[in-house]
């Protein structure tokens, strides 16, 4: 009795913790964790900071200046993407110690926020701040998404690319609240400060998982590279430039990447319209606006988790695509023809929450597809190639959302979204999104 009480009171050593590779539920705990930490970044800079600059009296062309700038490292992937093919620390796998590394530098940025303290007349600093925090993000994106392409088994890659875009909408969602209940004090070093915690916690889970069985935790701890990170690793840029490049060279790809970037429009709406929309023109509270846009990528992140797999079963792929982006179409024309007779904020949150919904769960359908024709040796730098046109059209599209609320007011920047998404439907469909004779071509 009293071995058996010693025996369960024995601490789980962390050699017995299963590698990623060998079991699913730490495969998907890992990555809903890292997710959900991207979520930070984007949740502080284009919902609560955003919200809280509408709120002091910024334009919106300052704001939508601000967050161009802030997400603007989301678009340079591709050479993160190379970096992380070229380079590795392979005792540790091929992408853990980038992904601790970014957890690291992401927590400090925050720290360093909390000490400058910046106000909402420092737009230039705070701009630069969050240029920061969204450049170590993308680094982690980067290295998360070359880690599913390396050891996800395709029957797991609908359901963990819903995984990935569901948690990092909980990630926005929570970072959101938090965040703009905070600011609503003026308190940016509290903010920073409790983010800061959030993300050291989180990121200490996820450094008890190897990539492979006898890696190594840590750099001073004992363990060796895998067969798999020792083939795939490239040892000069360009094999990993000239296969990526390959992949570049045919019609169906190029498509694929216009078409990707036109149906952005809703991401960069929501990042820059609706902040100005629902605080100056509609008069909410930087506080009410966080708290709906919290609620609503919860409400995000439910569908993103619901949608993609059974839609994909049942009218498979293609057909999916093209469901959810006409409907982001359909609504968004909607939105903007019947805008001037809206009375009270009811029709605001249903079409905001609606469209949100559906644009995600679109994307990650077409996520889906982009890491199917990824080619696993240069997964790094191939996917991030396709992230970085999505993300690259984002920052553009909030660039000039300000532009286009001053020209046509906030009823045509709906329409605007709406004709974006009809185009890059069309380039999805010209590229024969889910024509699986195709992945064999692209993933050689």
């Amino acid at each position: 009795m009293t071995q058996s009480v010693a025996a369960a009171a024995t601490p789980v050593r962390i050699e017995n913790i299963p590698a990623l590779t060998t079991s699913k539920p730490a495969r998907f705990a890992t990555i809903m964790v890292l997710y959900f930490l991207q979520g930070v970044p984007v949740g502080l800079t284009t919902v609560a900071l955003t919200a809280w600059l509408a709120a002091q009296g910024a334009t919106p062309v300052e704001i939508g200046a601000f967050v161009a700038f802030a997400l603007l490292p989301w678009s340079a992937k591709l050479f993160n993407g190379l970096l992380m093919d070229r380079f590795t620390f392979k005792p540790m796998g091929r992408r853990r110690s980038w992904i601790l590394a970014a957890q690291g530098l992401m927590m400090a940025t925050l720290l360093v926020m909390a000490a400058l303290a910046p106000t909402a007349s420092d737009i230039a600093l705070l701009s630069g701040l969050c240029f920061v925090l969204n450049l170590c993000a993308a680094f982690n994106d980067v290295a998360v998404d070359g880690l599913a392409v390396d050891i996800v088994p395709n029957s797991e890659r609908t359901a963990i690319n819903s995984v990935m875009f569901a948690s990092q909408s909980a990630g926005i969602a929570i970072s959101s609240v938090i965040a703009g209940s905070l600011l609503m004090s003026g308190d940016v070093t509290t903010t920073a400060l409790v983010l800061a915690s959030l993300v050291g916690v989180a990121s200490v889970f996820v450094g008890i998982f190897r990539e492979r069985p006898g890696e190594r935790l840590m750099p001073w701890s004992t363990g060796t590279p895998s067969p798999e990170c020792l083939e795939r690793q490239q040892d000069a840029f360009w094999p990993i430039i000239s296969r990526v490049g390959r992949s570049l060279f045919n019609r169906h790809v190029l498509l694929f990447l216009a078409g990707l970037a036109f149906v952005q429009a809703p991401f960069a709406f929501a990042d820059s319209v609706s902040p100005t929309l629902a605080v100056q023109h509609l008069g909410w509270s930087s506080e009410a606006y966080s708290n709906l846009r919290g609620a609503l990528n919860l409400i995000a992140a439910g569908a993103a988790l619901i949608l993609p797999v059974p839609l994909v079963l049942w009218l498979g792929l293609s057909r999916a695509v093209l469901v959810q982006v006409a409907a982001v179409a359909i609504l968004s024309t909607a939105a903007g023809l019947s805008l001037p007779s809206w009375q009270g904020d009811t029709a605001f949150m249903i079409y905001d929450g609606a469209i949100y919904a559906l644009a995600l769960s679109g994307t990650i359908t077409l996520i889906t597809w982009a890491m199917r024709i990824c080619n696993p040796a240069v997964a790094a730098t191939q996917f991030a190639l396709f992230m970085a046109s999505a993300n690259f059209a984002r920052s553009i599209y909030s660039a000039n959302s300000g532009f286009v609320i001053e020209m046509g007011g906030y009823s045509a920047t709906y329409l605007f979204m709406s004709a974006t998404s009809v185009i890059g439907l069309l380039f999805c469909l010209l590229a024969r999104v889910g024509d699986e004779q195709l992945v064999t071509n692209h993933a050689d």
